[in-house]
């Protein structure tokens, strides 16, 4: 943990001293040392010195010090950092003081490593990370939705940049964007911002995030609480390596094209905030609340990188949001494709030239149930055949999914409705029956819509029903509605 010279200037309490330096902000300084004339400088250490030797040393070297007594500064070179302390001259307290400062320092960086490296949430990392900042300060991802802040004191009391903040879940747009941008590409220290804006012109410190060569996010404060001060800015410089060095093992908001971190986090049913949720879809033109079904395409062997069967079906679905996951491929499907038998020819033809699987869940009405749909898509594979490459569709499997779960909990004859077991399993034809019987029920005990599901004449289901009565003595046309589900369960009991 290196400091700067502001900050340890910042530290100190007596009341006469005062910094002189003409350096830019730079994280150097590792320790202090006792200043020995026949030991060379180096700029990773500040040096403690009285007056006298520091007015007397002859050097051109990079240095800084900490000087006991009172000096006149134009005597010093510009080249130099010194805290003059002019009513100091014990040197072991002085010492002491300044150690305590760089221990201090030492203790709260390691910490934060060891939070990072045992998988402390984020939120914890970023708390203990912000310990010496005086004004609270917001994470950022790459489209300004707000990821997490350090506690307010008084939430009542905020600038209208943290109102705004709070109450939308995600940062303004700047008017004057083109130059914010530049300051993102060409810093990586944190940058004084103030734009033009209808906020009143708040001074803002913001730091950009980047992690693995790709700008992640940022770091965003204003003067809440106290001025901005140049231990300000450095303390945030030491949050903003210290955020970047846990984003790198991190995978709450993990940085991935095909996987924005919000759908991670959804998929893993991690909380998120319905603002921010809302605020990245609406990059995407879409809302919370709007209707979808989730493919999910697998392949039938380990692919390295999905990037180019993405483009395919990104070509294939127009109204989606596409990502990988778990080395499959998933689309949100908002033109709900499986309504449209024309739509879904090419979908099967992807599959075959690819060798992938398809599953479908059914529809959803809010994203905050992606993990459900996703789900839903597991399900769906654990019954599709694997050598095929076809569509399983969940609603297909779901009669085969509840019995699954229902014969590991219970026996099966139990709920069958008696008159179903008159029926001779060992005759074929009793099959048809069967597969009569329960797509009557499916379609509302609507006899056309039923020949229509079985591909038959409408006459022939009537004419099945009737062997049924005749069989059980269950009259089609009588069953009450209470009744329906136990038959529908029935018939798919006795067809497995």
């Amino acid at each position: 943990m290196k400091l700067s010279i502001q900050i340890l200037f910042e530290m100190i309490t007596f009341s006469d001293t005062r910094l002189v330096t003409s350096q830019n902000i730079k994280l150097n300084l590792s320790g202090i040392h006792f200043f020995h004339k026949n030991n060379a400088l180096s700029d990773e250490f500040i040096y403690l010195i009285n007056a006298q030797q520091l007015i007397s040393l002859k050097s051109q070297e990079s240095a800084s010090f900490i000087c006991l007594g009172d000096i006149d500064e134009t005597q010093l070179p510009s080249q130099w950092s010194v805290i003059i302390m002019p009513s100091q001259s014990d040197k072991i307290e002085i010492f002491e003081v300044f150690q305590v400062i760089f221990d201090r320092y030492h203790n709260w960086s390691s910490r934060i490593d060891d939070y990072i490296f045992n998988g402390q949430p984020l939120q914890t990392i970023f708390d203990a990370a912000c310990a010496h900042l005086k004004n609270p300060v917001a994470l950022f991802d790459d489209s300004q939705g707000l990821l997490m802040y350090t506690s307010l004191k008084d939430p009542d009391k905020v600038d209208a940049i943290w109102k705004h903040v709070l109450d939308k879940g995600y940062s303004f747009k700047e008017a004057d964007s083109i130059a914010l941008n530049e300051n993102f590409k060409s810093e990586h220290m944190p940058f004084y911002y103030q734009s033009p804006d209808s906020f009143g012109n708040i001074k803002r410190l913001i730091a950009p995030i980047t992690v693995n060569g790709q700008i992640f996010g940022s770091l965003g404060m204003t003067e809440l609480i106290c001025p901005f001060t140049d231990s300000e800015f450095t303390n945030l410089y030491l949050v903003q390596q210290m955020i970047e060095n846990a984003l790198k093992i991190n995978d709450e908001f993990r940085k991935n094209h095909e996987a924005p971190w919000y759908i991670y986090r959804l998929l893993n049913k991690t909380y998120i905030d319905s603002n921010i949720l809302a605020h990245h879809l609406e990059q995407k033109g879409k809302k919370i609340n709007d209707p979808f079904l989730l493919w999910c395409f697998s392949p039938s062997s380990q692919i390295n990188n999905l990037n180019g069967y993405i483009n395919q079906l990104s070509k294939l679905f127009n109204k989606r949001i596409i990502f990988s996951y778990h080395s499959e491929i998933l689309v949100c499907d908002y033109e709900m494709l499986l309504k449209k038998s024309d739509k879904t020819e090419p979908i099967r033809n992807f599959l075959l030239k690819n060798e992938f699987q398809a599953t479908t869940s059914m529809v959803f009405n809010n994203l905050f149930e992606l993990n459900l749909a996703y789900a839903q898509c597991q399900v769906s594979k654990e019954f599709s055949d694997e050598r095929a490459f076809k569509i399983t569709f969940f609603e297909d499997i779901y009669s085969d999914f509840v019995l699954n779960i229902l014969d590991k909990n219970t026996e099966l004859d139990l709920l069958i409705t008696p008159q179903l077991k008159n029926l001779n399993m060992n005759d074929p034809y009793t099959k048809e029956l069967l597969l009569c019987l329960s797509a009557y029920i499916v379609n509302g005990k609507n006899i056309s819509a039923a020949a229509t599901t079985l591909n038959i004449h409408r006459h022939t289901v009537v004419y099945r029903l009737k062997n049924i009565e005749k069989l059980t003595g269950l009259n089609y046309e009588k069953i009450q509605d209470h009744a329906l589900f136990q038959l529908f369960l029935s018939c798919n009991i006795l067809l497995r």
